[in-house]
């Protein structure tokens, strides 16, 4: 007669010698036996392991995105559920006495009975750890020179998703510390001037669970504002739900100021720093096409500086520059905000007056009222370094009809020899 006992001490006996892990469950996921490797794996004695249920686990299994596994995710628990074996699936197990993760490669499957029904599931497992290295990440992240923010996924409306971890790099950058703004929303950083336009294509990508690349103007403690290429991508769990947003960010303002400073030179003159010739076109341009829908009036003054040539010959080009500058200086605050005054070079200026209104009339009157504020304002002296300097100038007028057709190249040079006309007549 064979000992029925007996043979199964001998069939434990072999799985405590294999160098895989092996857990056998009853059906209620009960353990029933765990084999040397396996308790060695789960840093666990026999006495504790057997009759566990798998929700009576002292140890912690997880996801590849560490996160605490569901208990529909179990290898049991699947097998369970649906018959079919589980192969290869990759988890972490921790426990409270070690924050390390040994990461597994998992394979479960049933054992049936005469009648069909599972009696048994048997989960085999091997050490991942090569593969899988518990790497340190966050010692990683927190040596990152760019930004690292991450947040909750939810709730994606107002007040939106809270902030779980910063970096050091983020700190160094904005002057929050961690525990100043986790659990907060990263609209903190943030104010009213934020481009609508940035913040809704970054919600709509955010919202379809898709990655999202922007530049963005945030604020730091202090009220310093900065630039921020921003990569933000969802982070999913084992279910395939976003469960997180990751946002990696790159202070790029020194890069956005040299633009604009760029951008600036190319669009205006570097002595006086008023629009030039490119922007001057522009901007008449933009006020031909409003005034061709709405009829307005529009005027260009033609201004050029009288005997600018006899300054630079007698006292040299630095009080030339110095009068040029002063003389942008008054033609700026004699116009609306709303007017343009642009050099076009040398000693040459231009004033766009715009929205006249559709009174030719009362177009001219404010041509004429600006035309005198102007030539006042150039014919008072100037202190230029040591000396003092008295100057006057001629404008010319061009003034254009709201509902046409115009040239704007053709509008300068028109305006160009109404002032040589009061020039010649003057003098």
């Amino acid at each position: 007669m064979v000992n029925i006992t007996n043979t199964k001490l001998d069939a434990f006996a072999l799985l405590d010698m294999l160098p895989v892990g092996v857990v056998v469950h009853g059906p209620d996921t009960r353990i029933l036996h765990a084999n040397k490797k396996a308790l060695a794996v789960l840093r666990m004695t026999a006495d504790q392991a057997r009759g566990k249920e798998t929700m009576d686990f002292q140890w912690q299994i997880v996801d590849t995105y560490r996160q605490p596994l569901a208990l529909e995710q179990f290898p049991v628990s699947q097998v369970l559920a649906t018959g079919e074996p589980v192969q290869g699936q990759l988890l972490g197990v921790s426990d409270s006495s070690s924050a390390e993760i040994t990461w597994l490669t998992v394979n479960a499957v049933a054992e049936r009975d005469g009648q069909g029904a599972v009696a048994r599931v048997v989960v085999t497992f091997t050490e991942n750890t090569y593969e899988r290295a518990d790497i340190p990440f966050k010692d990683i992240v927190d040596s990152a020179q760019d930004i690292v923010i991450v947040t909750e996924a939810q709730p994606f409306n107002e007040p939106g998703p809270r902030i779980i971890y910063v970096n050091a790099a983020f700190t160094q950058l904005t002057g929050f510390t961690p525990q100043e703004v986790i659990g907060k929303t990263p609209r903190i950083l943030q104010r009213e001037d934020a481009d609508p336009v940035v913040l809704k294509r970054i919600s709509a990508g955010l919202a379809l669970g898709q990655p999202v690349r922007e530049i963005i103007y945030n604020y730091a403690k202090e009220g310093r504002g900065y630039w921020l290429d921003m990569h933000i991508f969802p982070l999913k769990n084992t279910q395939g739900e976003v469960a997180y947003f990751a946002a990696i960010e790159r202070d790029v303002t020194v890069q956005k100021n040299l633009e604009h400073e760029l951008r600036h030179f190319a669009f205006h003159d570097a002595l006086t720093h008023l629009p030039n010739r490119r922007l001057l076109l522009e901007r008449l341009k933009h006020s031909l096409v409003l005034a061709k829908r709405s009829a307005n009036h529009i005027a260009v003054l033609f201004i050029d500086l009288d005997k600018f040539k006899h300054l630079n010959d007698t006292h040299g080009h630095d009080a030339g520059d110095l009068l040029l500058a002063e003389v942008a200086t008054r033609l700026s605050s004699r116009v609306r905000e709303s007017d343009v005054a642009a050099r076009l070079g040398g000693d040459e200026f231009v004033v766009l007056l715009d929205g006249l209104g559709t009174d030719l009339a009362h177009a001219e009157q404010h041509v004429q009222t600006v035309v005198d504020k102007i030539q006042a304002a150039l014919e008072e002296a100037y202190v230029l370094g040591d000396i003092v300097y008295h100057g006057s100038a001629s404008i010319g007028v061009k003034l254009i009809s709201g509902g046409g057709d115009h040239d704007p190249d053709q509008i300068l040079k028109d305006a160009d020899e109404a002032m040589y006309f009061v020039k010649k007549n003057s003098s």
